[in-house]
């Protein structure tokens, strides 16, 4: 599929400003989201180091992968938050700005003078989006946050364990990521409102809340329900069961009755097609334990490919389980251009995802670079009206980086 880079100015979030002071995955892929809908962003980092995930994986010159995978599009202001000097450039940016977010832990922001009332004095219009890892009131409030914690606090861990008090990790970002997308919904609902009301609003968003909200529909399902009267049945985490094969696995979703006249013969069990134990989603969800014992035991197997054919045949919904290093070449993942391979300053050669969201049915690339530490600090700087001379003497107290 052909993609073409869309002007900003034909976005939904053209002409929005965004500033984003964090570290690490949250704010930054918020951020990066709305970048590549439209919006332009600025990135405050601390001027020794800067955003801590510049440094973690795989990296060159300075910028890793990860930080790469969250910050395309944006513009780096390397600079001391800390001083007076620093608080003044946020005061002046946030006077112009549409949209700032940020996660560091309470207290943090009102110390230096940023915080949402101060900013919001200056610019009525601004929306302020503080996220922190636990909320703002408990015996937590105060303490750092990190994905593997947040998995493990709203049951994640529970859920991907293999049986009772055995837990695991997703061995991802996930709640990172679910609490990104969380920040980019609050901050476009945000600016909605505002061109109703005129003025933005203060948002505060915890990773803690979001992924409780996030995991509730499905992996609590069998803990909403509190009547006596209530029919027990397998949550719906018991189906997430592969297919091992002799060359692979797939991941089958066989959820309609019919699905099962078509899975049961496949795995040398055509007897059981009419067994009342596998004829209905009822009785299956509340003999899960059988129902498991049968996957897991194929008595044929015909391999990946024909096991595919089969259950596609039979309009199975199925699809087979990829190595991350043959991602790229699957023939779907190609087909609708959900990648793209560029080379970006600083980087080189490298291949990232496309915007996920294709306005008026149009697919759109985000090949840009992400900036190096401090990369747009004088521009920016200098579009607040402030001296060369002033610049170089932040520069010179490391106060101020510049690339």
């Amino acid at each position: 599929m052909n993609k073409k880079a869309v002007p900003s100015a034909e976005k939904p979030l053209a002409g929005i400003k965004v500033l984003e002071l964090s570290t690490m995955i949250t704010c930054s892929f918020a951020s990066m989201t709305l970048a590549a809908q439209g919006a332009e962003v600025i990135k405050i980092e601390p001027p020794l180091g800067g955003d801590v995930m510049r440094h973690l994986g795989h990296q060159k010159n300075g910028i890793s992968a990860l930080f790469h995978n969250c910050n395309r599009g944006k513009r780096s202001l390397a600079i001391d938050l800390k001083s007076s000097d620093g608080s003044d450039a946020v005061k002046q940016l946030a006077a112009n700005a549409d949209v700032l977010m940020h996660n560091y832990r309470p207290g943090v922001m009102e110390r230096m003078g940023l915080d949402s009332a101060s900013l919001r004095k200056i610019n009525n219009r601004l929306t302020y989006i503080a996220v922190t890892g636990f909320g703002l009131e408990g015996p937590m409030s105060g303490e750092p946050a990190y994905d593997h914690v947040i998995q493990a606090m709203t049951g994640i861990t529970d859920l991907q364990g293999e049986g009772e008090k055995d837990v695991s990790f997703v061995r991802t970002l996930l709640c990172d990521k679910i609490t990104a997308y969380t920040v980019c919904q609050a901050a476009t609902a945000a600016l909605l409102a505002r061109a109703t009301t005129g003025e933005g609003q203060h948002i505060d968003i915890s990773m803690l809340h979001a992924c409780l909200a996030f995991v509730w529909p499905d992996g609590m399902m069998h803990h909403t329900l509190h009547d006596d009267d209530v029919i027990a049945m397998s949550p719906v985490s018991d189906y997430y069961q592969t297919l091992n094969l002799k060359d692979g696995s797939i991941a089958v979703a066989a959820l309609q009755d019919k699905h099962w006249q078509a899975l049961l013969p496949l795995i040398g069990y055509a007897e059981l097609v009419d067994n009342p134990m596998f004829k209905t989603m009822g009785a299956r969800l509340s003999n899960m334990s059988e129902v498991l014992k049968i996957l897991k035991s194929p008595r044929e197997d015909v391999g990946v490919t024909r096991a595919l054919e089969i259950l596609r045949a039979a309009d199975v919904p199925c699809g087979p389980c990829e190595y991350r290093s043959d991602i790229a070449e699957h023939p779907q993942v190609k087909a609708i251009g959900a990648l793209e391979t560029y080379v970006a300053e600083h980087l080189g050669s490298l291949t990232v995802p496309t915007p996920p969201v294709q306005f008026s049915g149009t697919a759109t690339s985000q090949a840009l670079s992400s900036p190096a530490l401090g990369e747009q600090s004088r521009d920016i700087l200098q579009e607040l009206g402030w001296s060369d001379a002033k610049i170089d003497r932040l520069i010179e107290k490391k106060l101020v980086q510049c690339s």
